[in-house]
Formats: C-alpha cells, structure tokens, sequence
C-alpha cells in the first residue's frame, strides 16, 4: 500500500449476474475492473457494472506516457465531506491530503492513469463530487520533450540569449516575449548498500552502507515567441554566471537568487512562480519522485564467501518539470 493510501475495507463479493464476462478470454471478471484480470483486455461496461467500475491507478513508468487528472481552484458550491470520502476511496489518497489540495488554491494532478478511459472514469467521479478536474495528457504538457540546458546567458538592452552545450547555437529571445519563470529545488538521493554473503547463511550481512545527497536549485523559462519549444532551464551549481558582472559573488546560491532577480527586472512582464516548494507534498500523489534500484554486482572473496550490492536513486526532477510544464500549459492558455 502506498504512503498516505487509507486502508482498504476489502473486496466484497459478488453473485454471478454482476460478473462480467471478457469478451476475448470469456473468463468472469468483477465488475470494478476496467481489464480483466486474467488477458487484460479491455472489459466492456455493462448498467451494472458502469457505477462500480474502479481506476487501477497503477504507478507508471517514466518513460510510459499517461494520461493527467488536474484539479483546478473553484468557487461556487464546496465540495461536501461524503464526496470528499468517496474521492479520497477512489484516487487511494487521505481525505486529509485531498482536503489540502482543494485548500491550495492551484491546478494540481490528482490523479495520473494509463489510458484516457481511465482518466475519463476518474474525472467523471469526481465531478459528480463537485470537483473542478480536467484531462491533460502528458503529450499536451510536452513532456515528451526535455528542456534545453541553459549554462550561461548574454544580456543585452532588448534581448536574452541562452548559451548551452559547446557547438549548440545561442538562442536569442526578446525581453517582451519572456513569458515565465518557475522556480524550484532539485533533490537527488543515492543510497548504496553493500552485503557480505556465505553458502552456509540464508540472510546476507550488511557491511557498508551510503547515502549521498544533492539539493539544487533550478529555473525554468518559457518564451511566447517559442509555443512548441519545452523552454530552457537553469540549474544553480552548473552556471557561469558571469553575466552578473559585478555584482556576483562566491557563492552560487547567492548568483542565483540575484540571476533570478535581474532576469525578473528586465522580463517585467512575465509571471513568475515560487510555489513549488509549498506544494510538492501535494504533488506527490499523482507524480511521485522517480525512483530505480539498481545492483552493483557481486565480488567474490574466498570459497564460499562473496559481496553484493545494490543502489538505490531518488530524484524529484521529473515531478518539476511535470509541475513546471503544467504551468507553461495553464499560461499559455489564458493568454490564448
């Protein structure tokens, strides 16, 4: 069960008639599936079933492409404590947690699923509840497209111009057409365990273990003059900031807090957004961190004796940049 889930009553059973059969293995199903459980195709709905019908809400891959359920700030009337009840059931989120997020005042993902009917399933439930939610797919938040490293930039009086890699060519946008900027902190984990192993011992012995820690913070910027283009992006430590002539220091925490207010100044007319920090608790139940294991291999150190080991990484950059297209997508199409 996932951190912050509420405890599962368990599946009541059901009688015969409200099976449903799949249609490509013939096998009977429960009617709160949406794939049968055995071939997994998709199972058609039947009067029955079209009310009891639950999302799998499977955790993803971060290369799969998914299918997000937004929840957008709304007046009008409150969403009650019943259907706030049976939308934390149904999303497998704490009504604590949900409540927080309706609280936010902010488009946030409630929910991310594998294919559009599923999100369809989701964000009509919710819905029904009173909840403003819409469908974005990860296509609409280009997330398919990776931001351009920006590792210095050329100021002139008109214009702002990104420098990346050696041999990628400057790009030049006008201060007027810098439509914004998304502020965050980038936290990577790497934790390394090592184990000593015997033929003779079932359990290994665990004889090192590290853990390594990165926090960095990164900008993200979005021009109107380059709608199809994933926007650049900044990451404090890896930054000439010579830019800033004399006004930077030794410290690339100081540089970037006065990069990000000089680009503030001279892009006026921007939005800027500082709030992922205060809302990446709730980002985390529809786009967690990322998170790989991976072995380090094995060593043998005499007859019958051997070392293993295995590391684990976790980053939150993903879910930035997942929050920080979301708010290019919503920008850009108030602007529209």
């Amino acid at each position: 069960m996932e951190v912050g889930e509420p405890a599962a009553a368990g599946p009541r059973p059901f009688a015969p008639e409200e099976m449903v059969a799949c249609e490509s293995c013939v096998r009977a199903n429960p009617p709160t599936r949406m794939h049968c459980l055995y071939c997994g195709a998709p199972l058609p709905v039947t009067e029955q079933s079209a009310a009891l019908r639950r999302p799998a809400l499977k955790r993803l891959e971060e290369w799969e492409a998914g299918f997000n359920v937004v929840l957008h700030p709304r007046g009008g009337a409150p969403v009650s404590s019943a259907a706030l009840e049976e939308a934390s059931s149904l999303l497998r989120i704490e009504a604590g947690l949900l409540r927080d997020c309706l609280d936010a005042g902010r488009a946030l993902p409630l929910a991310r699923t594998a294919s559009v009917e599923e999100a369809e399933l989701v964000a009509g439930r919710l819905r029904a509840g009173n909840f403003a939610v819409e469908i974005l797919s990860d296509e609409a938040l280009m997330l398919n497209k990776s931001p351009r490293r920006v590792r210095a930039f050329g100021l002139t009086e008109d214009a702002l111009v990104g420098l990346g890699l050696p041999g990628e060519e400057p790009q030049r946008w006008r201060w007027s057409a810098v439509e914004l900027m998304v502020t965050g902190r980038i936290v990577r984990k790497r934790v390394e365990v090592e184990e000593r192993r015997e033929k003779s011992r079932r359990d290994g012995e665990v004889v090192d273990a590290r853990e390594l820690s990165e926090d960095e913070a990164v900008l993200d910027l979005y021009s109107s003059a380059a709608a199809d283009a994933p926007g650049w992006r900044v990451l404090a430590d890896n930054f000439d900031y010579s830019c800033l002539g004399a006004g930077k220091s030794l410290l690339a925490r100081e540089n970037f807090t006065t990069l990000v207010g000089l680009l503030r100044v001279r892009a006026a007319g921007a939005a800027f957004d500082d709030e992922y920090a205060r809302l990446r608790r709730l980002l985390a139940a529809a786009w967690p961190p990322a998170e790989r294991d991976d072995t380090l291999g094995f060593r043998r150190e005499r007859v019958g004796r051997y070392s293993t080991g295995a590391v684990t990484t976790v980053s939150n950059e993903a879910q930035f940049t997942r929050y920080s297209r979301l708010q290019q997508h919503l920008a850009r199409r108030g602007r529209d």
